[in-house]
Formats: C-alpha cells, structure tokens, sequence
C-alpha cells in the first residue's frame, strides 16, 4: 500500500512539474508573439496627400534609428508630434491620419509621425507598449524643437496616448491630446491580457507578466500615465469611445479624475479608437477647438 501512495505521489509530482512547464513554455511563447507584432507596411506618402513632407530619421537614446515624416508649414502654428499605437506604424490606418495630416496642415499645423521601435520600418525588435518607446517619443520631440521654435503638441492614440502621458511631465510640451490611453500598464494588463493573449486570466497572465521583461525590456511599472498626468504642466484632451473593447473607458475617466487641467470627450460608440469614425465631423471639431483655446 505505502509503495502505492510513493508511485501516485511521484506521478502527481511530475504531472504538477509537466503542468508548471508547460504554462512557463506557453506564456513565454505569447510573451514573445506579443511584443514582436507582425509590422505594418505603409500604404501613402504625404506627398499622395498634396502635402510637401522629408522622410527623417531620429536617432533614440539607446541608437535606436527611428523613420517618419517631417511635413513643415511655412508659418506654423504649433507643431503636432504623433505617437502611433500598438501594431500600427505611423499612418495610424484606424484614426486615420491619411485623412487628418492635411487638414492639420490646412489648419497651420506641421507635423511629425514616426514608427516607434519595432514598428513600421523603425529598427528595433521589441515593442514595450510604451516603456522604451517613452525614450522614442522624447527623442522626436527633441528632434522637433531643432527644426522650429513654435509649440510643441503631442498627439497619441492607444499605447501612443499613454506614452504622450507618461512623456509629456518630463517635456516642455504646450498640449497633450490622447485618444483611448490605458491608465496603468500592470494593472490594465492584470485585468485585460487575455484581449490580447486568447488565453485564460489564470494561470497565464501572472506567468506572462513575469517571464516576458526576462527577454523583452517590457517593464510594465514603467508606464503609469495615471501618476504622470497630474504633473503634465499643459492641457489635456482625452477621447475615449464608450463602448472601447480593448481598452476600457474607465482607463480615461480614473486618467480625467487624477489631472488638473484635462477634458474628457466620450463618444457613444463602441470599438478600439473609433471615436473618428463614429464622428468625423466631431472629432475633428473638438481636437481644433482645443488646440485654438490652449495654444
């Protein structure tokens, strides 16, 4: 009897070790999958739009080559600095700027859109939804400032709208504009990694959120716009759709609650940064108004 309950102990044993394995395999695998997205490939050119533009390159802190557009006016109001979201590159296809870049430009605006690191054709293997490309996004904004001395605005959408917020407290920036920003990273992927993983809460989330800055540099502590916001020394304007499935607009509201000088705009739409195409008209009416009030 006793060498019976020593065998079942051992199978239990190894089952529970080919169990424990297994999770580790897995979620490191999704781990990887998830920040190294398939990159987007770009579909225009300003100049496609009637718009002069240079293609640029901006160097990030850790030598890092960063490619976008510089699209100048020749007597600029303020200059617009994009920040793209998550598996996109910077034409930002679900806002989208194919459609917005020449009315800013119309509106007296120049404007700048790269591709974080990897994304679009930026070097860089890893996306870090907004750890290391906070550097990226301070590395542009520099690079702005040397080419005018105007106003500088950050315009984010998604992971780009949480990594204007959690850059803008530590630049000289005259506005934030940030469209369906996470306010936590933890805690929003605590509670929502599976939207992205296809895999249950538990076990795989903790694993995945413990094994994936072994190998990636995603330090989700690093990103906490939620912290950040109340010492942005300019004014913000957050826009979050009311039905966001990927990202709450409760991220938004907890975000509006925390600064001193933000609007909150919630469309009653659903999806993932859909707020434009729910409400063109709108959309564009609310973000130009903002920037004639603050700048």
């Amino acid at each position: 009897m006793n060498r019976w309950v020593k065998y079942v102990g051992i199978a239990v044993g190894v089952l529970v070790l080919v169990a424990f394995l297994a999770v580790v395999g897995i979620s490191a695998h999704i781990g990887d999958q998830l920040t190294s997205p398939e990159r987007e490939t770009l579909t225009f050119t300003p100049k496609t739009l009637g718009v002069k533009y240079e293609n640029i390159t901006i160097e990030s802190e850790d030598q890092h080559d960063l490619y976008g557009w510089w699209i100048p006016h020749p007597t600029p109001r303020a200059t617009i600095v994009f920040a793209h979201g998550y598996g996109k590159n910077r034409e930002q296809s679900d806002l989208p700027l194919k459609e917005l870049i020449p009315e800013f430009h119309e509106q007296g605006y120049q404007f700048l859109t790269f591709d974080f690191r990897g994304s679009g054709i930026s070097e860089g293997d890893r996306v870090t939804v907004g750890a290391k490309e906070q550097a990226d996004l301070a590395a542009a904004i520099k690079y702005a400032k040397e080419r005018s001395d105007g106003p500088i605005v950050l315009f984010g959408v998604s992971m780009g709208a949480a990594t204007a917020l959690a850059t803008a407290d530590e630049t000289d920036v005259a506005a934030v504009i940030a469209d369906s920003p996470f306010s936590d990273l933890r805690g929003y992927l605590e509670t929502n990694l599976p939207i992205w993983s296809d895999l249950p809460n538990f076990p795989f989330t903790p694993v995945i959120m413990t094994v994936t800055p072994w190998f990636t540099g995603l330090d989700a502590d690093m990103v906490k716009p939620i912290d950040d916001i109340a010492q942005i020394e300019a004014p913000v304007l957050l826009i979050h759709s009311q039905g966001d499935d990927a990202i709450p607009v409760s991220e938004s509201e907890q975000l509006a609650a925390a600064g001193e000088e933000v609007e909150l705009w919630v469309t009653e739409n659903d999806g993932h940064v859909q707020s434009h195409r729910s409400f063109q008209t709108e959309y564009r009416q609310t973000v130009f108004e903002f920037l004639e009030r603050v700048l």
